[in-house]
């Protein structure tokens, strides 16, 4: 079977030039600030406001220390890569302050509650892979002096899953467009001849999201939400017909920012004229 790998080297070949970049390293961050109600709001939704209200003093209620209501956090979704390559495998961080209190039932028992993070990631914002689970994980270093809630884990799509994309890619390559490593240009090409393309296969990582499940027990509330997402892929790439044009320049400064619903408003604008 063809791997992604292979796949990438055809292209290679098929390249008319290639910049000097061999790599691409890149860090996003998406950090949401709990005792800012315009912040939180603009960045994250959670739990309905009669369980979890957001006040200065950060996310959760106020009630018996031991009393307890399941709820959740759900990010805003975050662009990664760039606007003409997105990557294929990331790795996530994800710090809550502060650390959930220990707090002692009437039997003695001590209890804590961390809580689960969960990551999923789209191409275009509409079609969403499942739900994975972060392992927690302890403080790094520089965490140490404010250590809180941390998880963390990786994020790979599978060779299987990017086969397929990766060969519509290659012959996107040999086509006479004014890009041919623009994916972007190359994923809107997939999808008018399959526009149906996504609802099978997810083989990227254009976004991501973040969702926070836990008991928010009375009095604990959280304060910040800081999610960290490296990742690397080639920078290898062909030059394109107008490499000195300001459309091409300007691309390497943005993330991935296809969208589903934006291609689908462009057809339908297209279809009135």
């Amino acid at each position: 079977m063809e791997t992604f790998r292979t796949t990438l080297m055809t292209i290679f070949v098929c390249l008319i030039a290639s910049s000097a970049t061999a790599s691409i390293l890149g860090f996003k961050s998406l950090a949401i600030d709990f005792t800012n109600a315009d912040d939180a709001k603009a960045k994250a939704t959670w739990s309905e406001p009669n369980k979890l209200n957001v006040t200065t003093n950060g996310l959760g209620w106020d009630g018996e220390t031991v009393a307890c209501r399941d709820g959740w956090v759900q990010t805003t979704p975050l662009a990664l890569g760039e606007s003409w390559r997105p990557p294929g495998r990331i790795s996530v961080r994800v710090s809550i302050h502060p650390r959930p209190s220990e707090f002692v039932l009437n039997n003695g028992q001590k209890l804590t509650c961390s809580g689960e993070v969960y990551v999923r990631y789209s191409p275009d914002l509409r079609h969403w892979s499942t739900w994975q689970v972060l392992e927690t994980s302890e403080p790094q270093s520089y965490e140490k002096q404010n250590p809180g809630r941390h998880f963390s884990g990786t994020v790979c799509v599978p060779d299987a899953e990017r086969e397929q994309y990766g060969k519509l890619i290659s012959e996107y390559s040999r086509l006479d467009v004014p890009w041919k490593s623009d994916e972007d240009a190359a994923v809107r090409w997939i999808l008018e001849k399959n526009p149906d393309f996504f609802n099978k296969e997810l083989p990227f990582i254009g976004y991501v999201e973040f969702r926070y499940e836990a008991g928010f027990y009375g009095g604990q509330r959280i304060t910040s939400f800081k999610a960290d997402v490296s990742y690397g892929m080639s920078g290898m790439h062909s030059l394109p017909k107008d490499k000195d044009s300001d459309s091409y320049k300007n691309r390497f400064s943005k993330p991935w920012s296809f969208q589903a619903e934006k291609i689908e408003k462009d057809d339908e604008s297209a279809r009135r004229d």
